[in-house]
């Protein structure tokens, strides 16, 4: 027994309509290679994706995610970009008003504590060299010894006009 698709002759991606004048009734295997010569003919990757499920190159799982792959790539601009846009601020709105609880707080206190006091120096400390007052210092380490304050008071104060003979080099 021979399965028929519908066939649009001007497919959807292309612009086309579901209007029976663009609708033609065809075999799986010429439905397949109707989207291969449309393929061949305009090159669009929905068609490629077409073919290829329909001749059973691919699955219908690789077909969605082949498609998915896809549409994402490329420029956005127009309706495309103002979706992207949307859903960034909709990803971004789940968390907001939402608190931690205490033990989440304290997991997280815990595992920082864990991972940062395994590094000794982080890069950003180990490569900073520091002028102050005509006198180099390296590493934020030595000059919160030499000055007995923390590391945001010399960050501060490097980035201040009020400490002008404070400067961090690179």
């Amino acid at each position: 027994m021979t399965v028929y698709h519908w066939h649009h002759i001007i497919p959807k991606h292309a612009g086309g309509t579901d209007d029976p004048s663009n609708l033609i009734k065809l075999s799986v295997e010429d439905h397949a290679a109707a989207h291969k010569g449309l393929y061949e003919k305009y090159g669009r990757w929905q068609d490629r994706i077409a073919w290829h499920f329909l001749s059973n190159q691919i699955t219908s799982a690789e077909a969605i995610k082949q498609a998915q792959r896809e549409g994402n790539m490329g420029p956005r601009s127009g309706r495309r970009l103002e979706a992207t846009l949307e859903n960034a601020k909709k990803g971004n709105m789940i968390w907001t008003g939402q608190k931690h609880r205490e033990e989440t707080k304290k997991q997280i206190s815990e595992k920082n504590k864990e991972y940062w006091g395994n590094i000794k120096e982080r890069p950003w400390q180990r490569f900073s060299k520091f002028l102050i007052d005509n006198k180099e210092y390296n590493g934020f380490e030595s000059v919160t010894k030499e000055f007995g304050i923390s590391r945001q008071t010399v960050y501060n104060r490097c980035n201040s006009d009020k400490w002008p003979n404070w400067i961090r080099c690179e």
